[in-house]
């Protein structure tokens, strides 16, 4: 990724997130910017490290499968507020606000090429095009992640009036700031940027999988519509990803060790990648969701260790709190396994596994999930999981997912649409003395997180999100 471009920037880019050097919203004046005038330059300004790494790692906090024995209480740090489900993770105003933030700063990259690309000079209608196309769907898999952070879980009945987030759609920091769109509206914008993208996109993004292609349009569109409870139509677009692009899964049946997990960038079972935006973030699991492992998934030796320095699990006894580590890097030796936030193969896969078991199509739900599981455990010790019972299988597929797209950022959106379905038990944060912390009940308004007070500060008007008292 180069570098050159994100220096040109980075002032505009400080001040338009940082709220308290402005007067309203992203409403700032940016100096000192170097015009983005070619083709070229808007190339450059879409392979940037900051896109590439935008996803905060802070939403793994929320997992029900994230442990702290180093929580205090009551919490007191930015992080042990996230953890804690607090209403608000700083009451500074002068603070960007976290996740918020992180999420706004990538969708003004991508409208700043979608408001000028087409004024570049020195490339082709169709290299203009695609970069558009790009900036459309980086800035719709941005968006997803806001309207099910600040919204409510997708509910047709409701959804036209339920409250989500500004729609922003210029990089002009003068306009005013869009008010809070509905869920219906932002959902709506979201398959819209996608599908107008599609025409236009490369086929293959095998070179740089941070960047766009149309596998990785579909594969976006796949996961809104699960979101969205549109399981036919999420399925439909998860195959439509897998045979616009490589459909193969990365086999760690095949490899010795972590390490030998490909780089991101081109990791053949990638579609749409991302990183977390810290990349040394540690995370511990709770015991729970170590127990529930197989011993002898490639995914428990591969991504967990009981020191940073280490890939050893010892005896797979897994009873002390805080032992055993999530250290993708770290057991790699700092290289390669680093998980991918972005969309995958296996994603793909596991959508297409739990339609069919919704429909009661068994057959394709575990033949979906061979293909995935086989490539985990050693062919040896492998067998393929069979049943005929509708609701252990799509108790198997559910509960595939938290193995397969461990600490990536994914489990907090399925823990939403779990609990309308009132699959989730309430989930509870003990210190290290067994103490509760904080609870998270079935149905609370805390899966909807409150609008930074950062934002309300230079918008008063705008209605909060409903909090547990």
């Amino acid at each position: 990724m180069n570098k050159n471009i994100h220096k040109w920037v980075i002032t505009a880019i400080l001040a338009a997130i940082i709220l308290s050097a402005c007067d309203k919203y992203l409403d700032v004046q940016p100096k000192g910017v170097r015009m983005l005038e070619t083709v070229t330059d808007f190339n450059l300004w879409l392979d940037n490290e900051y896109l590439a790494t935008s996803v905060p790692n802070e939403i793994n906090q929320f997992a029900d499968y994230k442990d702290n024995t180093n929580i205090k209480n009551p919490p007191q740090n930015n992080l042990d507020l996230i953890y804690t489900w607090h209403h608000q993770f700083s009451d500074d105003i002068k603070t960007p606000p976290v996740i918020w933030k992180d999420f706004y700063q990538a969708i003004y990259y991508y409208n700043t090429v979608i408001d000028g690309v087409d004024a570049a000079i020195g490339g082709t209608p169709e290299q203009i095009r695609s970069l558009k196309a790009e900036a459309l769907l980086g800035r719709a898999f941005n968006y997803l992640y806001l309207v099910n952070l600040y919204a409510k879980q997708y509910n047709p009945q409701t959804a036209e009036t339920d409250l989500a987030v500004p729609f922003v759609t210029s990089n002009d920091l003068n306009k005013p700031t869009p008010d809070r769109s509905s869920v219906k509206e932002i959902y709506d914008y979201i398959i819209a940027d996608i599908n107008a993208a599609i025409p236009d996109l490369p086929e293959d993004n095998s070179q740089n999988r941070f960047r766009g292609s149309v596998a990785a349009a579909y594969s976006i569109l796949a996961r809104t519509y699960l979101y969205m409870g549109d399981f036919s139509k999420a399925a439909q677009n998860a195959q439509l990803a897998l045979d616009n692009g490589n459909s193969t899964m990365l086999d760690y049946s095949k490899m010795s060790k972590a390490s030998d997990i490909p780089y991101l960038k081109k990791r053949a079972d990638a579609i749409y990648a991302r990183f977390c935006s810290n990349r040394v973030q540690q995370e511990y699991p709770t015991l729970a969701y170590l127990q529930s492992f197989d011993t002898k998934d490639y995914r428990l030796n591969f991504y967990f260790s009981n020191s940073f320095f280490s890939a050893s699990l010892g005896n797979y006894v897994f009873t002390v709190r805080g032992k055993t580590g999530f250290y993708p890097g770290g057991v790699a030796n700092g290289t390669t396994a680093h998980p991918n936030f972005g969309t995958s193969v296996a994603e793909m896969r596991l959508i297409i596994a739990e339609a069919a078991a919704r429909a009661n199509d068994l057959t394709t739900a575990v033949d979906q999930l061979d293909l995935i599981r086989k490539c985990r455990f050693p062919a040896t010790y492998y067998v393929k999981y069979e049943s005929t019972n509708q609701e252990e299988v799509l108790q198997k597929v559910l509960e595939e997912r938290t193995f397969e797209l461990a600490f990536n950022g994914l489990r907090w959106f399925d823990m939403r649409r779990f609990d309308t379905e009132g699959r989730m038990a309430e989930v509870i944060r003990y210190d290290n003395l067994e103490e509760v912390v904080s609870t998270l009940p079935p149905h609370s308004n805390k899966y909807t997180l409150q609008i930074p007070v950062q934002v309300l500060y230079f918008h008063p008007d705008w209605p909060q999100n409903q909090w547990d008292e």
